[in-house]
């Protein structure tokens, strides 16, 4: 299942370079602007690593956040009551479950599925999606550097490439809001049990 995951986000990935690629090959030799059919190949292709290279270190950084410093019990973790309503009109519940689940890779804690049953599963699976949101969002803002550092043809090849690097990492974060308010409920719910439990 994460093959074809990954295999959807590289297709996507493919897609937005060939996009930017074919539009930028016609208006070259169009002579519409001055860039070479071979800089079209390869200037897509140095900032799309560009973009690769700083989500890498944001998903570095971010893990050096100490999970334990995250409070689930903490409103600033808790999406607004108007959040669930809004990502399910913009297809929150058709994407969530194809997007690639990468944090595993790093932290050994998957969220690609439910493993755990007492309340510290439940506390340690949304401080992950804590950290995967803040991941993105770093990504995001990484990301919105690149078209001002960069100042050939912005508006050609990095704006475009910053939509579609915006669009890979704006989804998840979603997704992560999303899933939290039900994952929270049932962390509340397992701990009241466990409570309830002590006390008999």
């Amino acid at each position: 299942m994460q093959k074809l995951k990954l295999k959807g986000y590289l297709i996507t990935l493919l897609i937005g370079y060939l996009v930017v690629f074919l539009v930028n090959l016609v208006l070259s030799l169009c002579s519409v602007c001055e860039f070479s059919p071979l800089f079209c190949v390869y200037y897509p292709l140095l900032i799309i690593f560009a973009y690769f290279m700083l989500d890498s270190l944001a998903a570095i950084l971010c893990r050096l956040i100490p999970r334990k410093k995250i409070n689930v019990e903490s409103k600033l973790i808790r999406p607004f009551s108007f959040e669930r309503k809004l990502y399910e009109a913009l297809g929150v519940r058709y994407f969530k479950d194809r997007i690639p689940e990468l944090g595993g890779a790093f932290t050994g804690f998957t969220k690609n599925e439910i493993t755990g049953d007492d309340p510290e599963y439940y506390a340690q699976f949304i401080r992950e999606t804590v950290l995967g949101e803040i991941t993105h969002v770093i990504c995001i803002l990484f990301g919105i550097a690149v078209p001002f550092i960069l100042n050939a043809y912005v508006l050609n090849f990095a704006w475009p490439l910053f939509l579609l690097n915006f669009y890979f990492n704006i989804l998840p974060v979603m997704v992560q809001r999303y899933n939290r308010p039900k994952l929270y409920n049932i962390y509340k719910r397992k701990l009241n049990q466990v409570e309830g439990e002590n006390h008999e």
